[in-house]
């Protein structure tokens, strides 16, 4: 079997996207909620995310600069504090790709897709009403990186979670992937359902009680 041998650094920066694109497969998406601080809610989803760590519950999404300045979720997060992360389910797929076009600042992504926003507990923005899991983040941390093309990378801490109960098992401990039915973000236009959920007990520890309904 022969393999191909890249240098990231003999590369255009596009060719190193496509290569990262397609081996780091599949990605959760983050479909993100934020607020204007004159009042403009926006609605984007993005596929560099991830969780940071769990005490307290942090979480990295990674949004790309255009035209050296903030896109909208960026510049709405810094300007307010506060944003929601929901998780992509089967079903709403194609509502959160129309919330991937350029809209103008002012035109509201909940409206152009169909979607209902209600109030946030403790964070301005509005989450989505017809998303199984919504997650208030509060603002930690910004990291620029990048030569010619920025990537703004935010980390915020979960501060409230909104988790519909049909999706719940073991008297809500535990988010069931089977009864959630997630969509992860493949490269080029591709995308996939979690439908094929199977266990593997851990070497090192003990088994749980806890397997997905199926």
């Amino acid at each position: 079997m022969k393999y191909k041998t890249i240098d990231p650094a003999d590369n255009h920066w596009r060719q190193n996207y496509r290569l990262l694109v397609g081996s780091v497969v599949p990605r959760p998406i983050a479909w993100v909620s934020s607020i204007s601080a004159d009042g403009y809610a926006n609605l984007a989803p993005f596929s560099f995310f991830t969780c940071v760590g769990h005490d307290p519950p942090l979480l990295s999404i990674s949004v790309g600069v255009r035209e050296s300045s903030y896109k909208d979720t960026a510049r709405n997060i810094m300007e307010t504090q506060g944003y929601v992360i929901h998780t992509v389910v089967d079903g709403l797929e194609e509502q959160m790709n129309i919330c991937a076009d350029d809209f103008p600042f002012e035109v509201s992504e909940f409206e152009e897709a169909g979607l209902t926003p209600i109030d946030s507990d403790l964070v301005k923005a509005p989450r989505i009403a017809e998303a199984p899991v919504a997650m208030e983040c509060r603002f930690r941390h910004l990291i620029t990186n990048g030569r010619e093309h920025l990537t703004n990378v935010i980390i915020g801490e979960v501060v409230r979670w909104h988790v519909r109960e049909d999706v719940m098992i073991e008297e809500g401990k535990y988010i069931d992937p089977v009864l959630l039915r997630p969509v992860g973000r493949l490269a080029g236009n591709g995308y996939c359902r979690s439908h094929d959920v199977f266990d593997m007990q851990r070497p090192d520890r003990k088994a749980t009680q806890f397997s997905p309904k199926g």
